[in-house]
């Protein structure tokens, strides 16, 4: 072989590794991460390669020494895979989470005491109390995770928020809803699902309901996917009237009863309709539709119904939409062309759908095999805006409807890969959106699509719009308060709420936040607005 090509080939080899580890890091999506072990073993292989061809000695000496290369780093392979348990994400990034066999991996808590609440500074009944405390429904009343108004102040150094309890919960990614001083989420406990009650004020469990033997990971193999978002249900609850809709993250759904938990009707929705639980669990949280016309559940992956309307009062199914498979996002009654209805981010898709027969309105194609979580969010009165990661790009759509005889029109204003949400939602103030890119804070202009910002690293959390500040949840624990605007994002408070991996989304209900991961949840009371 020349030698000449020698010093060339190794500095090419030599280049290879870091080029395309940088060519990861340059396309901002962390489900690239899982190309790296491969990236290294071929740069590594190219290095072995480039020996065999240049290396000093006989081919058979270095084939000698290539093979006991190659037998130990199988050998630490194999090693690594006898003494290593692998526990899931370490984090949305989607690096693996390992832990040694003799250690005793994280598990679902067999019990939870009900009067396990660390107490804070939890106020006795008092006038303050009665203040109105509803939060019926996920991400609030209007399910996009804004409001108008800033209901506390916001610098938390001069007047810091008090903590009201802290407790441990078990696994799962639900929120909170909350009616007066009942708080209601989902969790794993040991091998059985939670919906749990508490009180608001004080933490103390008020009623619980459990579906036993009912697991994610004991209906989905761990190979699939599901082992590496964690353990336990997704999906909130929702409160209309006296009753609570829950869905757990095989597709059970119940109806209780909101003062005592009483069951009024129960069905496995997802074994019912013969299709297959999503990858990653049921995340959808049900919606409730005016005027008592039905509750709508999220269906099966791909072989089903993409949504299902059920009677409040019995169960029964009211009416069925086909689609094409149904996504992790919540479906949510909006307002196009003059029509309520319900928009649906589907698998492959968006779409309208009526509200009294689940006849599809529109329909706008949206491909990708990839998860769609965020809630779609108006923009306007006819924009609607729809993130997702994993390259799947954002859209801007624009749906109009010329008169009442005339069918709607979807019109894809822009796609960008500028702002991927990955868990959570975007929140639009002006004519600005804002939201957790990759895990990073960043801003995008809504006329083009076009990055305005992006900075504060936050991890793969939540976020809340009050007014023009955005509450975070980061993927830490910390809870940060600041002002957003397309110039920056201002920092003007940091609460130390949880100390471990937090995808959950908080919950804000009068002057108190409801925090939660899938180890431990706290109340805080937010300082008065001036």
């Amino acid at each position: 072989m020349n030698r000449r090509l020698r010093l060339p080939a190794f500095f090419l080899i030599l280049l290879f590794g870091p080029t395309l580890i940088l060519w990861v890091i340059l396309q901002e999506m962390t489900f690239l991460n899982w190309f790296l072990p491969a990236v290294i073993l071929i740069w590594l292989g190219l290095f072995g390669i480039w020996y065999f061809i240049f290396g000093t000695g006989s081919v058979k000496s270095r084939s000698l020494r290539l093979g006991i290369v190659v037998a130990i780093i199988l050998a630490t392979g194999f090693l690594a895979s006898q003494l290593l348990c692998y526990e899931g994400s370490a984090g949305g990034s989607s690096f693996p989470r390992f832990s040694w066999v003799w250690q005793n991996p994280p598990s679902p808590p067999a019990s939870i005491t009900a009067t396990s609440p660390t107490p804070g500074n939890a106020p006795e009944p008092n006038g303050e109390d009665t203040i109105a405390t509803e939060l019926h429904d996920f991400l609030g009343p209007d399910r996009d995770g804004m409001r108008e108004d800033l209901p506390f102040q916001s610098d938390w150094d001069a007047h810091p928020p008090e903590l009201l309890w802290r407790r441990p919960i078990g696994r799962g990614w639900s929120s909170f809803v909350v009616s007066g001083r009942r708080a209601l989420t989902q969790h794993q406990v040991g091998d059985d699902e939670h919906i749990t009650c508490l009180d608001l004020l004080t933490g103390s469990e008020l009623w619980q309901h459990r579906d036993s033997q009912v697991r994610l990971l004991l209906e989905r193999a761990e190979n699939t996917g599901a082992a590496m978002g964690g353990d336990g249900p997704r999906g909130t609850p929702t409160i209309h009237g006296e009753k609570v809709y829950a869905m757990g993250a095989t597709g059970i759904i119940n109806c209780l009863e909101l003062e005592s938990g009483r069951l009024f009707w129960s069905r496995n929705l997802i074994q019912e309709l013969g299709g297959g639980i999503q990858r990653w669990g049921m995340a959808s949280s049900p919606l409730v539709l005016p005027d008592g016309r039905g509750i709508v559940f999220a269906g099966p992956d791909s072989h089903g119904p993409t949504l299902i309307a059920c009677d409040p009062l019995s169960g029964e199914t009211v009416w069925t939409y086909e689609g094409g498979g149904a996504s992790y996002s919540s479906p949510r009654l909006m307002t196009y062309g003059g029509v309520l209805q319900i928009v649906s981010i589907n698998a492959t898709d968006v779409s309208g759908i009526d509200l009294a027969t689940g006849n599809e309105l529109w329909r706008h194609p949206w491909p990708g095999k990839f998860p769609k979580v965020a809630q779609p969010i108006a923009y306007g009165a006819t924009g609607l805006l729809v993130t997702a990661s994993y390259g799947v790009g954002s859209l801007l759509l624009r749906i109009t409807k010329a008169g009442p005889d005339t069918p709607f029109t979807v019109e894809e204003q822009w796609k960008s890969t500028r702002l991927k949400t990955k868990f959570s939602s975007p929140a639009i103030l002006g004519d600005h959106a804002y939201g957790l890119d990759e895990g990073r804070l960043a801003c995008i202009d809504l006329a083009t699509g076009e990055r305005v910002w992006k900075n504060q690293k936050f991890g793969f959390g939540q976020h809340l719009l009050l007014g023009d500040r955005l509450l975070v949840q980061t993927e830490r624990g910390d809870v940060v308060i600041g002002r957003v605007s397309p110039e920056k994002f201002h920092e003007e408070g940091r609460l130390a709420a949880l100390s471990s991996m937090t995808w959950n989304t908080p919950a804000l209900v009068g002057p108190y936040l409801l925090v939660r991961n899938d180890r431990e949840a706290a109340c805080y009371r937010l300082p008065p607005a001036p």
